[in-house]
């Protein structure tokens, strides 16, 4: 059984190594010279750290003491992943897909495999290479493809126009920089900024909640409050009643009156109460909650001494010195970043394979596989907050959907059904998510695809622990490839 794999991210690793237990032969794709992703792209902007504390930022067979870690040793933590489980022999770095579509034959798209056309990356006069797989994984990642505002008059504006992505050392140093964005990329990146640019501006069209890495006026780190069963509880109800336990069944009363102290506890422990009523959320949690990101160190402090300026509007269109708001007012910048997000876009899938709504959400069962396409699955767009345990539980899931060894199987129209659904709550429990982000829904999601298995959602060895511990983490599902192979 030939599989191939785009992408030697998290996602396309762990998939990669899921494969190969289950005896399948791997091959994986990445434009990129290391295994990482954006991690090991050149020049990769220096201070920034991912958002995941100690634990969080693993997968289940191979811990390690990462804690809101660099680029660097997050990079080393994902070749050491790689090499250990055999995944570095399969990765080709440094090629490109270009086209995947159906190989030729008989039945629904997909079912007789798929043709693969790659060349050497950022190479489009080389010649393609071509090859039939029995399976595809596409573990190209969510945040690839920059999503920029069309705004007028960008000729007018002579300075530099970048994406977060584009983001390098060096970039900020001595000059007016503007942010645009209200995520975590953008405050992290005009935090990085403040202290190294000539002027640090922000531009946000609202304030997003950021969770504090420690909770409980700053005694408890957030993933002993947001990871646990008992904190999931107080999220509205999840989609699929299999997946719904007595504890998520607590009166809304008393959820309202639990977020009530939530909400005031987030303000004290991210500093945001110590800033002006306008910079501060105005909606209430748990709205909005999947977008809220982890708040930078230093943050808060940067705003209050007036290292960084804080507008919040949105934009209108540049100038010659910046852009213009649409509150009127003008900001003046020599370089402007736009931390506005990323398009889920596939540009080498082929046409016949469709994967978005007329909305533009992608449309997947489970967040995973096409309806009414064979031996194809997407990793790392069921996305939760601790990712890495999502895109893991993904592989394993996938594997199994291939192997046909899934206890539950519904057809293409139950799969239709079943997704129309889930993206009608997500657009009401979770708006803006696109289809893809599951937000803080880590264990109910994690249940979702053990039930698939047949396997066991619970993971702990007593009641207290099981819903008082932390269990949106990786290594509460070690040996799921031994127990997959058991059922």
């Amino acid at each position: 059984m030939r599989a191939c794999v785009v992408g030697a991210g998290p996602g396309g690793i762990v998939t990669a190594k899921v494969l190969l237990e289950n005896g399948f032969d791997v091959t994986v794709f990445d434009k990129y010279r290391q295994v990482g992703g954006i991690w090991s792209s050149e020049g990769c902007y220096d201070g920034l750290a991912n958002q995941s504390a100690l634990r969080l930022f693993e997968f289940a067979d191979l811990p390690n003491r990462l804690h809101f870690a660099g680029a660097v040793d997050t990079q080393r933590y994902l070749e050491d992943y790689a090499r250990t489980f055999g995944v570095l022999d399969c990765v080709r770095p440094g090629t490109e897909v270009v086209s995947i579509r159906p190989a030729e034959g008989p039945g629904r798209v997909g079912a007789s495999g798929w043709s693969v056309d790659s060349r050497p990356a950022g190479d489009e006069a080389a010649n393609r290479r071509r090859e039939t797989f029995d399976y595809v994984v596409v573990a190209s990642g969510a945040h690839h493809h920059a999503q920029l505002p069309k705004l007028p008059g960008r000729e007018l504006f002579r300075g530099t126009v970048l994406h977060s992505n584009e983001v390098r050392a060096g970039t900020f140093t001595g000059r007016r920089v503007v942010v645009v964005g209200g995520g975590k990329s953008a405050l992290d990146l005009v935090t990085r900024a403040a202290p190294e640019a000539a002027a640090a501006t922000i531009v946000q069209r609202k304030v997003n909640w950021m969770i504090p890495e420690r909770l409980l006026l700053g005694l408890v780190g957030y993933k002993w409050i947001l990871f646990t069963r008992l904190g999931e509880a107080l999220l509205p109800r999840y989609h699929d009643p299999a997946c719904v336990s007595p504890i998520d069944r607590i009166d809304n009363r008393v959820k309202r009156a639990l977020w009530w102290l939530i909400t005031r506890d987030m303000l004290f422990s991210t500093g945001l109460y110590r800033l002006p009523r306008h910079l501060r959320p105005t909606h209430a949690l748990p709205f909005h909650l999947a977008h809220a990101g982890v708040m930078p160190r230093g943050y808060t402090q940067a705003v209050r001494r007036g290292l960084i300026a804080t507008k919040v509007s949105a934009v209108e269109a540049y100038t010659d010195e910046g852009l213009r708001l649409a509150t009127g007012e003008e900001v003046a910048a020599d370089v402007i970043v736009f931390a506005t997000g990323h398009r889920k876009v596939f540009p080498f899938l082929d046409p016949s394979v469709r994967v978005h709504d007329a909305d533009g959400r992608l449309r997947l069962y489970r967040g995973i596989v096409p309806p009414g396409t064979d031996r194809l699955g997407f990793v790392g767009f069921r996305q939760v907050f601790n990712n890495m345990m999502g895109v893991e539980l993904t592989a394993h899931w996938l594997t199994g959907h291939f192997r046909a060894t899934l206890r539950t199987v519904p057809d293409e129209q139950e799969m239709r059904e079943d997704t129309d659904a889930r993206l009608a709550w997500q657009e009401q429990v979770l708006p803006g998510s696109g289809g893809y982000d599951f937000g803080p829904y880590d264990i109910h999601c994690a249940d979702e695809l053990l039930h698939d298995m047949g396997l066991p959602s619970r993971r702990a060895g007593n009641l207290l622990a099981e819903y008082l511990l932390p269990g949106g983490v990786a290594h509460r599902y070690a040996g799921l490839s031994r127990s997959s192979s058991a059922t």
